[in-house]
């Protein structure tokens, strides 16, 4: 019995331990500019069902990816409503070959929401380096988003 106890003990130990780096991962396709919140990822296109990907003009294929820009602008009263930004930029290897992106605007709903999207090329498990401009409010520069991902073919 103080055995069982011991090792459930050590296994929440080590299950609390990872929390924060869970926590940690959960935000990092997020950046906040003051009162925006600029929200991105990248997936492969065969992730999307038939039906999304036709409502989007989005082919599903192996090797084809997409990113996906939402901004949200944070109100005083906490809540938050969608923005009509503006994204460009490129994609391309860690060996310096880029790809332009071209980014569609697409509404969900009426003031339900509102994304950019654009489609690239990809090798599967190979570094992939986004470098983008959001431009979120006509009283702001645009804020420079740069990340990388790696991505697969199921």
């Amino acid at each position: 019995m103080l055995r069982r106890n011991f090792l459930l003990s050590g296994f929440l130990l080590v299950a609390l331990s990872f929390l924060p780096l869970t926590l940690l991962a959960q935000d990092k396709n997020m950046e906040k500019v003051g009162d925006y919140e600029i929200y991105y990822d990248v997936l492969p296109t065969s992730f999307l069902s038939p039906q999304v990907a036709q409502g989007y003009s989005v082919v599903r294929s192996k090797g084809q990816g997409m990113v996906r820009v939402t901004v949200l602008h944070r109100l005083t009263d906490g809540s938050s409503e969608p923005v009509k930004a503006r994204v460009s930029g490129h994609a391309g290897n860690l060996a310096g070959q880029l790809n332009g992106l071209s980014f569609h605007t697409h509404e969900v709903g009426q003031n339900q929401g509102i994304f950019n999207l654009a489609t690239f090329r990809f090798v599967h498990d190979d570094p992939m380096r986004f470098n983008l401009r959001v431009t979120y409010s006509s009283k702001q520069p645009a804020y420079e988003l740069a990340f990388i991902r790696r991505l697969y073919m199921d």
